[in-house]
């Protein structure tokens, strides 16, 4: 796995930007670039209530420099689901594997390998799969 390369330096802000009357040092880390492979990261079971049999894996994350998404893998077992919930932000999501359902304010569709899906802020959602197949999906959300 390659490891992110952070360089930590001081950036003089022009008075115009930073809000002040006078150019302001501000630090600033920049991760030039980091890699990960799903199968090396550990998988946790979806806590919220109403999910059942769904794990999730934190891809990309603040912690590893993405300043403005997060990107999560999640798998959901035959039968299983997320919770039905809503938020204020949005979701974009892929499915890789599998087949099942996406229940969007008071209608469901069918979902499957290959399809995007956008999930506007403060809709009710929820991803479950079919009872026969596994379904994993890729959801992006900003930070």
């Amino acid at each position: 796995m390659l490891k992110s390369k952070r360089i930590r330096f001081e950036e003089a802000v022009p008075a115009g930007l930073s809000g002040s009357l006078c150019c302001k040092v501000v630090p600033v880390v920049v991760v030039s670039f980091y890699k990960v492979n799903v199968e090396t990261k550990a998988d946790a079971p979806v806590q919220e209530e109403g999910a059942e049999g769904v794990k999730i894996k934190w891809l990309l994350d603040k912690s590893v420099g993405t300043p403005t998404f997060a990107m999560r893998h999640f798998s959901v077992q035959p039968g299983g689901h997320t919770p039905l919930h809503k938020h204020d932000w949005e979701h974009e999501v892929y499915v890789l594997e599998g087949e099942g359902f996406v229940k969007h304010q008071d209608q469901e569709y069918s979902i499957r390998c290959g399809d995007a899906i956008f999930v506007p802020p403060n809709q009710l959602h929820q991803f479950r799969s079919t009872e026969s197949k596994h379904l994993r999906f890729l959801c992006m959300v900003p930070l």
